[in-house]
């Protein structure tokens, strides 16, 4: 693991944060909406990097290394219920 990052700019925290989980189950997309801390973050190194992600959805690949590359050992989470996301129309 690498050093903590004592205070994270603000931008570390919006690429990390998380406020909700989507999941498929029984034919339907669920959304459960979470809280949580802010994440302990830590600089990392990037080791491998599989982005087909990228690709697979239609966008551009990306060009050079990764601006930032971050860790964190995990907080605990509480999720409320899940809720049906409804396509529009």
């Amino acid at each position: 693991m690498g050093e903590p990052i004592a205070d994270p700019a603000p931008l570390d925290h919006f690429l990390t944060a998380r406020w909700g989980l989507h999941t498929r189950a029984y034919g339907r997309t669920l959304h459960l909406p979470n809280w949580h801390p802010r994440w302990p973050l830590h600089r990392a190194e990037l080791l491998h990097l599989d982005d087909g992600l990228v690709a697979a959805a239609g966008l551009p690949a990306p060009v050079g290394p990764p601006v930032s590359v971050l860790y964190s050992p995990g907080v605990g989470v509480r999720f409320g219920p899940p809720v049906t996301v409804r396509r529009p129309g």
